[in-house]
């Protein structure tokens, strides 16, 4: 099936993206959440590999990847005074973030074209869990541009609620 074959390569691009981001990063809290995040796209890698040789029992979920990356969250914003924030990297994370928007449209699609209910079922989820990754990078994202010197000026419109 053509469309896990390329959602595989998603996930192995994803991993060692996350990888590649955790190795230029000098903050713990952020070198543990991008390993974790690349843990579960290895995870995602295992469940594509079990589709393609037609066995859906394989389990697609991470229960402790959400509360894991909360309590990772909550100690990286008490660390935000020691943050040094390379802005090139931002980039990085932004297109970390595509790319995780990219992978939840690729398996939704691959869910409507489905008819297998297991199948639609696994896909959904593997698409739920890229929503998820994309909603983490994207606060990671607005955690380094606020952690940068000034980085709360930056919107002149001053729309945000954040309490600085």
């Amino acid at each position: 099936m053509q469309v896990l074959e390329t959602a595989m390569q998603l996930e192995i691009d994803a991993e060692k993206h996350y990888r590649d981001l955790a190795a230029q990063t000098n903050d713990v809290g952020l070198v543990n959440i991008l390993n974790r995040l690349a843990d579960v796209e290895h995870k995602h890698q295992q469940v594509i590999a079990a589709m393609l040789d037609n066995k859906l029992d394989y389990d697609a979920g991470d229960d402790t990847f959400v509360s894991d990356v909360k309590l990772l969250c909550k100690k990286l914003e008490e660390s935000r005074a020691n943050v040094t924030v390379d802005t090139a990297q931002i980039t990085l994370y932004e297109h970390a973030r595509a790319r995780e928007l990219e992978a939840e449209n690729l398996y939704n699609k691959a869910a409507a074209a489905e008819t297998d209910p297991d199948t639609v079922a696994l896909l959904k989820r593997l698409a739920a869990q890229e929503t998820m990754h994309a909603q983490i990078i994207e606060s990671i994202v607005d955690f380094l541009k606020s952690a940068e010197p000034g980085g709360w000026l930056e919107d002149a419109e001053w729309y945000h609620t954040d309490v600085y």
